[in-house]
């Protein structure tokens, strides 16, 4: 019984080191770095270990070549064994069942053992442990530390020579050597994780990832608030109209312009005019002499939102006057319209009291919408894919088809959805009916509902 007992034995010990090694092999690749950094912030010496070989491209090539070295001395070793050791029983039976002559039988015997083996080690050895690996990665990854610390102490100089080896064929075909920088994920790789991560993240989570990925493919041409929007104050405006038009508008912060909008000569801050009254000073009130305390900050249309939020840290402001190509004023842009950006609209009560909403479901498959919104939120709120190069906003892109000013009441149809002009503002469009195909009609997320009623 021992003379089969200690073989198959050993064939099953060279099995299971294959697949250890296997493991070891595909868990290091898939192993979550986020939550190994989090082990190791927590204490654990095995977590450590494994994040130094993941932040570390050479550890974790003589890693992974630890592992290879293993497979490959243990697949020798199973072969030669377990072939001949499988054959060398089977001849026996061979030649006296099959009536078989001893180099038939010999031959048989050891394609049956090869065959054997080969099944053993594809399935037990190799695609059982992967599968297992991949699976519960963290999990495998930090149990087969000291096993894998072991073999490579064991295999030190044979795995030095093999990656010296490596490495001079590599650079002898041009593959440069891969950095750490270069096995860190792109932008649009940890998009399409976010994408495929739907059901795992909140509905919130998950817009608010995709808002940060979108960030950085924003101009501030595209957020900010137009010329035809802003509310200015001329330079020459007494004490009680600028009281008047603060009381109206109910904004922080005003751009004051000389003669048009096109020359801006400072900011007026609400708390300026504050300090002034509470000062009370003999001059009668010069409002240019307040305003132009405060340089106004001037920015292009093209300006990425992250160039932006640069030069709002470096000027110590909060709001910027965007110029557009020829120098006049395209536009203003706040510190909070990037935020919007990210985590969405933010409306305080005095905002609600002066503005509507950016969009609001009549009914099933119509939508009553703002004239600025964007197109890109248009479609990101619901699920639509509504594009037109030459406008951003919804106002824009009724003005683009119908060619004219609108008038309410004008309506357009553009890629199967109606667009009714419901509102005007002077020349501007501020509040259009969308009327959807039933295939796109809409469905907001549970939050967003929360959020209207």
């Amino acid at each position: 019984m021992m003379t089969y007992l200690v073989p198959i034995l050993i064939i099953a010990i060279l099995i299971v080191l294959n697949g250890l090694f296997v493991a070891a092999e595909f868990a290091i690749v898939a192993a979550p770095r986020a939550r190994i950094a989090q082990r190791a912030e927590a204490g654990d010496p095995r977590a450590r270990w494994v994040l130094s070989v993941l932040r570390d491209p050479e550890r974790q090539t003589r890693y992974i070549t630890t592992a290879q070295v293993g497979i490959t001395i243990v697949s020798l070793g199973l072969g030669m064994y377990g072939e001949h050791t499988l054959a060398a029983w089977l001849v026996g039976p061979l030649e006296h069942l099959g009536h078989l002559a001893e180099p038939a039988a010999h031959t048989i015997a050891t394609v049956v053992s090869v065959g054997f083996l080969t099944y053993l080690h594809v399935v037990i050895g190799e695609m059982v442990p992967k599968s297992l690996a991949l699976q519960t990665a963290e999990r495998t990854v930090l149990q087969l530390v000291w096993p894998m610390r072991l073999t490579e102490l064991l295999f030190k100089p044979l795995i030095l020579v093999l990656n010296t080896l490596g490495t001079v064929i590599t650079r002898a075909l041009g593959i440069p050597a891969a950095s750490a920088h270069e096995r860190l994920m792109t932008i649009e790789e940890l998009e399409y994780i976010v994408e495929e991560s739907e059901g795992i993240f909140e509905k919130a989570e998950q817009l608010f990832l995709e808002n940060i990925f979108d960030f950085a493919e924003r101009t501030v041409g595209m957020i900010m608030t137009p010329r035809t929007r802003i509310v200015g104050i001329p330079v020459h405006a007494t004490y009680g109209e600028v009281v008047s038009l603060i009381c109206e508008a109910g904004y922080s912060r005003y751009p004051v312009y000389e003669g048009t909008l096109d020359t801006i000569v400072g900011i007026l801050y609400v708390k300026d005019l504050a300090r002034y009254e509470a000062t009370k000073p003999q001059p009668p009130f010069n409002l240019r002499d307040i305003a132009t305390k405060r340089k106004p900050l001037f920015v292009f249309e093209s300006l990425s939102l992250e160039d932006m939020l640069i030069r709002f840290r470096e000027a110590r402001t909060q709001i910027a006057i965007v110029l557009d190509e020829y120098g006049g004023t395209a536009g203003l842009i706040t510190m909070e319209d990037l935020m919007e950006e990210v985590v969405g609209e933010i409306v305080d009560k005095f905002e609600r009291e002066r503005e509507t909403a950016p969009y609001e479901i009549e009914q099933e498959g119509v939508i009553l919408v703002r004239g600025d919104l964007l197109l890109d939120e248009l479609n990101q709120h619901f699920d639509l894919d509504i594009e037109h190069e030459d406008v951003d906003t919804v106002g824009g892109l009724i003005m683009a088809l119908l060619e004219r000013v609108p008038q309410e009441g004008d309506r357009v149809e553009w890629q199967g959805i109606t667009f009714e002009v419901v509102e005007m503002d002077g020349r501007a469009v501020r509040r259009a009916r969308l009327i959807l195909p039933p295939k796109a009609e809409p469905e907001l997320s549970a939050e967003e509902n929360e959020e209207d009623a």
